[in-house]
């Protein structure tokens, strides 16, 4: 059987655990609400401030109906591509990413990071010649060092009109 990994949001943020059993991921999970109450009972609430997703990994304002079944938002509130890996490209990989954030976009950092969450290890030289052959569908705004990709119109329509209907396709 595989590894179980729980996530729990709690008043002063998240806990994880991790087992390869049921039975000691239950005991892990008692143990850490204990570690909530715990804290609850030594920090007054007013004085304690949620968890904040950072801007970057924020989800869209709206959640686009046409990703559902493809791309599943984590915890910690990144986009994870649920679709095998074995049926995408790199550059469809990143082309559904800049779609789930559209308009705005993703560093390379955040894009590596985001390709190798969802579908196989890579490092930010492959993320960029990947780029790189996205040529009209991938825009690079900001200064020199700090580039944010985003989708272009023609991304947005390539998304649209022919990845998804194929992608839609092969999940029937």
């Amino acid at each position: 059987m595989g590894k179980f990994h729980v996530t729990i949001r709690t008043t002063f943020g998240e806990i994880s655990v991790e087992s390869d059993s049921s039975k000691e991921i239950l005991e892990l999970l008692k143990e850490a609400l204990t570690l909530q109450t715990e804290v609850d009972t030594l920090i007054p609430r007013e004085r304690i401030t949620p968890p904040i997703i950072p801007t970057a990994l924020a989800p869209p304002s709206v959640p686009k109906k046409e990703l559902e079944g493809i791309i599943e938002v984590t915890a910690d509130g990144r986009p994870h591509v649920t679709v095998s890996p074995e049926k995408l490209a790199a550059k469809e990989v990143i082309g559904l990413l800049l779609y789930w954030k559209y308009p705005a976009g993703f560093s390379t950092k955040e894009l590596t990071e985001l390709v190798s969450l969802s579908w196989k290890t890579v490092d930010q030289p492959r993320i960029t010649a990947t780029i790189a052959d996205l040529k009209g569908l991938v825009i690079k705004e900001g200064p020199k060092g700090k580039y944010v990709y985003l989708l272009s119109g023609a991304g947005k329509s390539w998304v649209e009109n022919d990845l998804l209907p194929k992608l839609r396709g092969e999940l029937k």
